[in-house]
């Protein structure tokens, strides 16, 4: 979506104070993302290395839940890794305020590094954490466990965990941040800070990150910049990210046994990919995020192995985001010679991509409130617009499988740019993130939003999955259509754009008339109060007939040559020739138009 420069505009006097007014920039090393997508396996051949720890869990459980006294773990005679476990596992149990809390505990299995051994988690209904095991040798051991008060351990972008610790000695409450990433058979900390609180002078008495196991004094600044994406996280929602990393939760006290006529949530292939995906599309009338969160629509399908459970919710998760027709098609992304299956909305708006490794679909991505768009050199765009913040995100799909980040461009909540290249991040300042925006990452041409960019510069093509109960003609021509354009560029305006509305007449199965109605609208900023901005809008019309034509509407008038497509949710105009300055040539996308809809998008 294109209101980059239209948020900067609204906010540039914050903007402005910020990048005037800071302390230094800081890099921060990043963890390498998994580049390669993982083939989905038949088994998970490592599951069973953690049967006896699952053993021991579930004995603690049931007591807990039977109100019996826990049994101490007697590490008399075991190693340092076997009494690291056995003494974890009794805590998080023994930790539980109630008994009846102990059946919403479980466990589930993932490969969080992709070195194709698979971790064991510990976790809540709730997706929070309590414990998170890898092998050594073949054997497991404990690499992170989370108990007590005011103790916790959250899932994160990119695998990664945000673990919080706390402890209060004579008034004195500590508190320790971590950022890491399960590494082979460690745990890697990228980031660890925190801050020393006097509680009975309400005062806070220092700020601290500890490197090399070193501990070094900082001010506030550095820490809220150590602690950022925590903090954009919690604005952003941890059960939505947790929900989404989290595996499927098996519960030891839950006898639950699925019903033998659900649905299987088949990834085997591109055909069985679209048929689960219909079914996904099917499965819900009205999805609701707060059930989703607490899983209750875990169990709508069968799931074979664990990698089908992820992939189920990535796709349920970023079908309901949004009403449009689903549909797909096949085409070869990055040139190796097999196609890749994208599913798509009848706009263009790409939902998910799956590749193929040694034969098996992988799920290179997903997108739900993110807009992911291609543009004429092969790159894979993601935009992500939510709370008051803004990310740009460039990917490239190599021919080796590779699904490289290139660069990240964030517009951060704080007012603050941040530029994510090479495994690293570092502040920049405004004038560099928009020579950014503008140079090299919006690579598309007004009036084109960047979904209508899509498919005018790839081949990509939508096959809807379903037919419309309804005559899509008729539907269409009942209702009114809009377009909004942003055109600051082309018109040298510092903020200018279009709106223009379709309305039909006189349909018939022969030909209908087509009234355009084109309102160009321009914003300046009043000398006055700055960046208040005033606008004028000039209104013209246009009106032509369409007639039928091998299937299609076309028309050839007043010096514009196109046709029009009718789908379920939304128009396509394409323009094929055009000499009018409110018609450009390509593929334009229209919604259907309510009277609230606002003029600016």
């Amino acid at each position: 979506m294109k209101k980059f420069s239209a948020v900067l505009l609204c906010l540039a006097v914050l903007l402005t104070a910020v990048a005037c007014a800071t302390a230094s920039q800081q890099t921060h090393q990043l963890p390498e993302e998994s580049t390669t997508p993982q083939a989905q396996e038949e088994t998970n051949t490592n599951q069973g290395a953690y049967d006896d720890i699952i053993t021991q869990y579930t004995a603690l459980l049931t007591a807990k839940y039977n109100g019996e006294e826990l049994p101490s773990p007697n590490t008399e005679y075991m190693d340092e890794r076997e009494a690291a476990i056995a003494e974890a596992l009794y805590n998080i149990v023994d930790s539980r305020k109630s008994a009846e809390s102990a059946q919403d505990l479980g466990y589930g299995y993932k490969d969080f590094d992709g070195n194709g051994i698979t971790e064991l988690v510990l976790l809540s209904k709730y997706t929070s954490v309590s414990a998170i095991f890898t092998l050594s040798d073949e054997k497991p051991i404990l690499l992170e466990a989370n108990y007590g008060v005011g103790n916790s351990i959250i899932f994160a972008k990119r695998n990664r965990f945000f673990i919080r610790r706390q402890s209060i000695i004579n008034s004195i409450e500590k508190t320790t941040f971590y950022i890491c990433r399960v590494d082979g058979d460690t745990m890697a900390y990228d980031t660890v800070c925190g801050a020393t609180y006097n509680q009975e002078n309400r005062q806070i008495l220092e700020y601290f990150q500890i490197t090399g196991g070193n501990k070094t004094i900082i001010d506030k600044d550095t820490f809220n910049e150590l602690t950022r994406e925590i903090d954009q996280s919690s604005e952003i929602g941890y059960s939505e990210i947790s929900k989404l990393l989290s595996p499927c939760i098996h519960y030891p006290l839950k006898k639950d046994v699925p019903s033998q006529d659900l649905p299987i949530a088949d990834f085997s292939s591109y055909a069985a990919i679209r048929s689960t995906y219909q079914a996904i599309s099917n499965c819900i009338d009205v999805f609701e995020s707060s059930k989703w969160h607490l899983g209750e629509y875990d169990n709508l399908f069968a799931f074979p192995n664990e990698l089908s459970f992820e992939y189920y919710m990535r796709l349920l998760y970023a079908t309901h985001i949004g009403s449009a027709a689903g549909g797909y098609d096949e085409l070869d992304l990055n040139g190796d010679g097999q196609d890749e299956l994208i599913l798509l909305n009848e706009d263009y708006r790409i939902k998910a991509i799956f590749t193929q490794k040694n034969g098996i679909p992988v799920l290179l991505d997903a997108f739900s409130y993110e807009t992911c768009w291609l543009d004429d050199q092969g790159f894979i765009h993601v935009d992500r617009e939510e709370y008051y913040e803004l990310e740009y995100i460039l990917y490239e799909f190599a021919k080796s499988g590779e699904y490289k980040l290139i660069y990240s461009i964030l517009c951060a909540k704080n007012g603050n740019r941040y530029l994510t290249k090479d495994g690293k991040t570092e502040r920049i300042s405004f004038e560099k993130s928009l020579e950014l925006y503008y140079d090299e990452y919006c690579r598309y041409s007004e009036p084109f939003d960047p979904h209508e960019q899509t498919r005018n510069v790839s081949e990509l093509t939508f096959t809807p999955l379903t037919e419309s109960a309804e005559a899509p003609v008729k539907a269409a021509t009942d209702k009114t259509w809009h377009k909004n354009a942003h055109l600051e560029k082309t018109t040298g305006s510092d903020l200018a754009h279009s709106d223009t509305y379709v309305t039909f007449e006189n349909v018939t199965d022969a030909q209908m008339d087509v009234n355009f109605k084109y309102a160009f609208t321009y914003y300046y900023p009043d000398p006055d109060r700055e960046n208040y901005l005033l606008g004028d809008t000039v209104e013209s019309s246009l009106k032509v007939t369409a007639r039928a034509e091998n299937g299609t509407f076309t028309f050839n008038q007043n010096g514009i040559k196109g046709r029009f497509e009718f789908g379920h949710s939304y128009m396509w105009l394409i323009i094929e020739e055009s000499s009018d300055e409110r018609f450009h040539v390509g593929y334009h996308c229209y919604s259907k138009y309510t009277p609230q809809d606002t003029v600016m998008s």
